[in-house]
């Protein structure tokens, strides 16, 4: 909310108050003024605790009264002030009633004292509140709370500095403090460290394991608080012990933190360390244990290793099972338990069982008992029997007195109140259940959404728990909450299954037999009616959101959260109102949502988030890119792809440890907000993050169960029989594991390819890469020998064809040629494309290949983000310079490559970008429908000229211009038949808008470019400059067919496959012949391409993967064929033999050619270009053709001519290239033969 305010001192007399406009904010506890809606950190910040009152004033005015001042603030009207006011006046009351003082010291307060903050002019009073940093003017305001900024600590890091100083860095801003001494420089950092360390700690799972007193004892040395556990194992164990578990491998030990690793804790396993307990544990791992061997907490860490290694690896200390004389059999027992899911009951038995090792009667009761274990008795109810029963439940429930939303989470047991409670067509809630009249009643149909929480909690009591852990919450249509807590897990499946049922539509109730986390009903905008929104119930479960309309139909659609490219939150304004709208992008389709209030959005968001963060430690629980494969290996081998091949050592060097520890947290907490930039992060630190991965998913990507027949097969001397067995192999894996292991094979076989450059052979990727795929540390010589094979016959067990094969060997060829120039695959580059403004973060990346046109990437980048097409504007790709000052609208046949190979030239190419963008539906179609016409337009325009050669001066005059046959006129009036000055349209371009240091006179201005030559023109009206624009592109581009608008082309991004060469743009001079060949060349592959089953960009999908599940996109509308002429291969041979730098030839426009062999063969070097008859046999045309022949001669002048010589490796490529080119031209000319050339 904006408003403008007035900070005053209380005692002041003067009423010469100036207002500033400043953005304020409440949030509920704390009252912030910033300098615009764009800033981070407040001016000023008023805490709820200290505000006395909040009244209203004169003029718009209100009034907040703290101890220390009375802050004056006026609102633009005087509802607004009034809705101020009723608010922070409502918030008061219950900080009187219910607050607790939470400024000034306290034991709140960590630390608090002066320090002096670079860029202040005195000592700011700092203090330390728990996860925030506060900075105050005094220590005066430090008591009475009023702060002039807060930092929020989480996220933050510390560095040291020099003498006293030490640097605060957040995401946003740098805080450097100087304290008075080195001491107390220690003790602030240490403070600030333990502040920022308790932001990623959740003591929850810990509380709740430690409740077992034998969990606060470490399993192994006794140590008191351990804050691990070895899931697997079912200890807890301390913080030095756990290194040691870790040295066992996940195989052995899975070692996770109690406090940080949160995600990992469901409510099953806190249950069962609950039960269980170190004791008990210790009574499986250490039942023979003597105590002259027990380990002490002041052990070293090789005393601990020893002691870990027997215990756990070999299991010295173990007593036998007495119901199993064999390890076999109790496998079998808990795989039954797994799959009827009983496995906490089964597990629970078979400890309790150990502890009795004298009744071993139990052993055969126990087999009785799992044998009649009957899974439909356990399962719920089916379907339909579940839609013909009605919604019913009654029983007992906990329900808290209190609707803020903001104290649900920390009600104790005391807050809440039982009741006996119903649910049909409304809940009712009685006193008791002896009760006739019920003392409260919810309408279902009130009930807007329905919330469950089970934050690791455990279905039995004990007597140690002091909250509930099941509760749920409703959200009704006032807006008001209601809190319910219950004692067990079913009984909460229970209540918010029957509650869900009657709240919700028939198509719904099915979803609810299941555990979910949210149901309730928001508002929804899909593309097939982009304009209209409309309702229906959602509901989530882990990671997918149920779309169920309100019909009683089936389940409309579903959305997987892991796999969405976009989740973000924009606003937008309805009835005067800003909104807050949820935008979900998957695979080409975009959802938005929108709640039916404000609170129940924010909860929406936030539960939508958690379930799509990819929080899991498998393949299939990553969040995934649009190719299948996780973002964090799509990322990796991406940025490696584009920046790494030819860096020597790659994989083989390492990373720093803290950075790839910082980018590992980084991709786990949303893989899908990492950005890659060569800028910002190390070639070495990406590689170990990417094997780091493998290394550490709970299952490797060979799968643990398949690593026998992996061995089996690597044992196999035959090499045929060999490699068809791993395909055999690849075929059983899931998809997510084919599909990536695909991709990370082709990416390893392109870094083999490159080992003249960076000197990794197969071998040396082998040892590197098998240890972390099949998590064997390091041990294994099959291992090795199975991705070394997988890697040398990549293209056979992947089933690549022979085209793309040479293609990539030609690609190859092309990186060790010319070593000092930064390649793109197939002549294309990655080019970020913004949609109508320039947002970091927020562009489309997209292959441009060297023949697409301006109208294929405006339809591409519409396509992409589902804009529908508009009834008051057109679409239009601009080229944008200098920061946005100066646009361009490229014409729909210009050729995007082409434009955006120039920035090289610039001063500073950064500030050049493309950016699609709307235009007005009249100027849009005229420039669309272009037609071959004497363009004439003229006019006075306000002129200006740099440099000033016939307009002197540095002001805007008022002159006439006229464009004509392909030409810009400078006349001295509209009568004038000579011109003063004429400039030709086919070497200049126009740019919307004039630079802001040249202070236009009219805002309606285009700036006229040349080489040499710049033109400033204003016009008087919007209508006016679009006139000259549209007939400036006219007249340069007289194309004689209107462009054809296509929503697919092969082009698409659905399309493109990926993988093979570095997606960077070409570098240098294009002047410098060996440039222009490396060009030229590309793009010969990338027309070569065009034919291909198989586009590579950052990464591949494989063939491979398209035969096991073919693709469900639709065929492309055309193909793009390449008309290159065959001076690419003059030039390229040119640059091999030359010896110094050429000037480069320039061909004309000319007419078709078509290549005649001659009887020697295609590699004597002699062919004969023949021009294709022109019906018109023009002058132009002859003249033309004299010039070709000239150019024709000039070049077999220079190609007969043995100017230097090539090395073997440039000569083998020339020779393929021409072998590849020639054979083309042969079937485009059986072609021609058999159908007439259309002209």
């Amino acid at each position: 909310m904006n408003c403008f305010g007035l900070v005053s001192s209380l005692s002041s007399s003067s009423r010469n108050y100036v207002f500033q406009k400043r953005f304020v904010k409440f949030d509920g506890k704390n009252l912030m003024y910033f300098g615009s809606d764009k800033d981070v950190y407040p001016k000023g910040v008023i805490p709820l605790a200290a505000i006395q009152m909040a009244r209203p004033a004169k003029d718009n005015k209100f009034e907040i009264m703290t101890i220390q001042r009375i802050f004056v603030f006026r609102a633009d009207s005087e509802v607004l002030r009034q809705h101020w006011v009723s608010t922070l006046q409502e918030h008061v009351r219950d900080q009187l009633v219910f607050g607790q003082r939470r400024f000034g010291p306290g034991p709140h307060c960590q630390k608090h004292g002066a320090l002096e903050l670079k860029g202040t002019k005195s000592k700011v009073y700092t203090a330390i509140l728990t996860d925030q940093i506060w900075l105050y003017k005094s220590e005066q305001c430090f008591r009475n709370g009023i702060g002039i900024t807060v930092i929020e600590a989480r996220g933050a890091t510390i560095r040291d500095g020099k003498n006293r100083s030490f640097d605060l860095i957040t995401r946003f801003k740098t805080f450097s403090f100087s304290a008075e001494s080195d001491r107390d420089k220690r003790d602030w950092m240490e403070a600030l460290q333990d502040a920022i360390a308790e932001t990623l700690s959740d003591y929850e799972v810990a509380e709740k394991i430690w409740s077992n007193r034998s969990n606060k004892i470490c399993a192994d040395c006794k140590a008191r608080n351990p804050d691990w556990a070895s899931i697997n194992l079912c200890v807890v164990i301390c913080k030095n012990c756990a290194g040691q578990h870790r040295g066992l491998g996940t195989m052995v030990s899975k070692v996770q933190s109690l406090k940080l690793d949160t995600s990992v804790w469901s409510n099953e396993i806190v249950q069962l360390f609950i039960m269980l307990g170190n004791d008990r544990a210790n009574d499986f791992w250490a039942g023979h244990l003597p105590v002259s061997e027990e380990l002490d907490c002041d052990a070293s860490p090789e005393q601990r290793r020893e002691f870990i290694t027997q215990k756990y690896r070999e299991g010295r200390f173990r007593l036998a099972h007495p119901g199993f004389s064999c390890q076999e059999e109790l496998l079998k027992v808990l795989c039954a338990a797994v799959s009827e899911q009983t496995l906490l009951r089964t597990v629970t038995h078979i400890f309790s069982e150990a502890e009795s090792a004298n009744r071993s009667s139990q052993s055969a009761g126990y087999q009785e008992h799992a044998a009649h274990m009957d899974p439909l008795s356990l399962s719920d109810l089916s379907v339909y029997d579940e839609i013909m029963q009605p919604v019913l439940h009654s029983g007992f429930l906990y329900k808290s007195s209190s609707i803020n939303r903001g104290t649900l989470t920390r009600k104790t047991r005391e807050d809440f109140q039982k009741f006996w409670c119903s649910v049909d067509q409304s809940l009712l809630l009685y006193e008791s259940d002896r009760s006739t009249e019920p003392c409260m009643q919810i309408s279902v149909r009130d009930v807007v959404c329905l919330g469950v929480s089970r934050p690791d909690s455990s279905s039995t009591n004990n007597g140690f728990i002091d909250r509930f852990r099941y509760t749920f919450e409703l959200y009704l249509t006032s807006e008001k909450v209601h809190l319910f807590g219950v004692e067990t897990a079913d009984a909460l499946h229970s209540w918010t299954r029957a509650i869900g049922q009657a709240a919700t539509p028939l198509s719904c109730h099915c979803l609810l037999t299941r555990e979910f986390e949210r149901v309730g009903l928001l508002r929804y905008r899909a593309m097939l009616n982009p304009q209209q929104w409309k309702e229906a119930y959602f509901v989530l479960q882990k990671s997918n959101l149920f779309i169920c309309p309100q019909n009683d139909g089936a389940a409309e659609d579903i959305i997987n959260l892991n796999r969405l490219q976009e989740l973000s939150v924009t606003s937008e304004s309805e009835n005067h109102e800003k909104k807050d709208v949820l935008v979900l992008v998957e695979k080409g389709r975009t959802l938005h949502l929108q709640g039916v209030g404000r609170t129940d959005f924010s909860l929406w968001y936030s539960d939508i988030q958690r379930a799509a963060g990819g929080k899991g430690n498998t393949l299939r629980e990553q969040q995934m890119s649009r190719n299948d494969i996780p973002i964090i290996v799509d990322s990796c081998i991406a940025f490696i792809t584009q920046y790494g091949l030819g860096h020597e050592g790659i994989y083989r060097k390492n990373g720093a440890k803290s950075r790839i520890r910082l980018l590992m947290e980084e991709f786990r907490k949303d893989a899908r907000n990492v950005k890659l930039r060569i800028g910002d992060h190390f070639i070495e630190d990406v590689t170990d993050v990417l094997k780091r991965f493998f290394r550490e998913i709970d299952d490797p990507i060979f799968m643990a169960e398949l690593h026998p027949l992996w061995r089996e097969a690597a044992k196999l001397p035959d090499k045929r029989g060999r490699l068809d067995r791993y395909k055999n192999i690849i075929g059983s894996l899931p998809r997510v594991n084919r599909t990536t292991l695909a991709v990370l094979v082709s990416h390893l076989y392109r870094v083999q390819k490159c080992a003249d450059l960076n000197q990794m052979c197969t071998k040396n990727l082998s040892l590197l890469f098998a240890p972390s795929l099949f998590q064997t540390d390091g041990k294994g010589e099959h291992e090795v020998k199975i991705v070394e094979d997988l890697i040398d016959n990549y293209p056979y067990v992947f089933e690549i064809d022979e085209e793309h094969q040479t293609q990539i060997d030609l690609e190859v060829s092309l990186i060790t040629s010319w070593k000092d120039t930064q390649l793109s695959q197939a002549g294309d580059i990655i080019i970020e494309v913004y949609l109508e403004m320039k947002i970091p973060d927020c562009c489309i990346t997209l292959k441009v290949s060297p023949t697409m046109c301006a109208e294929e990437l405006t339809n591409q980048v519409l396509y992409m983000r589902n804009v529908p097409d508009g009834e008051k504007n057109a679409w239009m790709t601009f080229e944008a310079i200098e920061d946005g000052q100066l646009e361009r609208p490229l014409h729909p046949k210009e050729k995007v490559l082409e434009q955006a190979l120039m920035w090289c030239t610039m001063a500073d190419p950064s500030s050049a970008y493309l950016v699609v963008k709307k235009v007005p539906k009249g100027e849009g179609i005229n420039i669309l429908t272009s037609y071959k016409s004497e363009v004439m337009k003229i006019g006075l325009l306000r002129c200006r000229e740099e440099p000033p050669k016939l307009l002197q001066g540095t002001r805007f005059q008022e002159r006439t211009f006229q464009i004509r046959d392909h030409k810009l006129l400078l006349l001295k009036d509209k009568k004038s038949i000579k011109p003063e000055k004429e400039w030709s349209l086919k070497s200049m371009k126009i740019y919307i808008g004039i630079r802001r240091k040249l202070k236009a006179p009219s805002r309606w201005g285009f700036t006229v470019m040349s080489d040499k030559h710049q033109l400033f023109l204003c016009c008087s009206s919007e209508a006016e400059m679009w006139d000259w624009v549209t007939s400036f592109l006219k007249a340069q581009n007289d194309d004689p067919g209107p462009p054809v608008l296509r929503r697919h082309s092969s082009s698409d991004i659905s399309k493109q496959k990926f993988g093979t060469m570095p997606l960077v743009p070409i570098r240098g001079d294009e002047r410098n012949s060996s440039m222009l060949s490396a060009n030229q060349t590309l793009r010969k592959l990338h027309d070569r391409r065009s034919h291909s089953l198989y586009f590579p960009m950052k990464m591949q999908h494989d063939s491979f993967e398209e035969r096991w599940e073919p693709s469900d996109l639709p065929e492309p509308l055309y193909e793009e064929v390449g008309d290159f002429g065959l001076q690419v291969l003059k030039s390229l041979e040119t640059s091999f033999r030359s010896s110094r730098t050429t000037e480069t030839l320039e061909f004309p426009d000319q007419p078709p050619l078509r290549v005649v062999h001659s009887e020697k063969g295609h590699l004597d070097n002699k062919m004969v270009l023949e021009e294709v008859e022109n019906p018109s046999g023009s002058a132009e045309m002859q003249e033309h053709k004299s010039k070709t022949e000239e150019c024709e001669e000039d070049a077999g002048r220079r190609w007969q001519e043995p100017q230097g010589v090539c090395t073997p490796s440039q000569e083998l490529l020339l020779q393929e290239l021409s072998s590849a080119f020639i054979k083309k031209d042969r079937d485009q000319q059986e072609d021609q033969e058999e159908k007439p050339y259309d002209v």
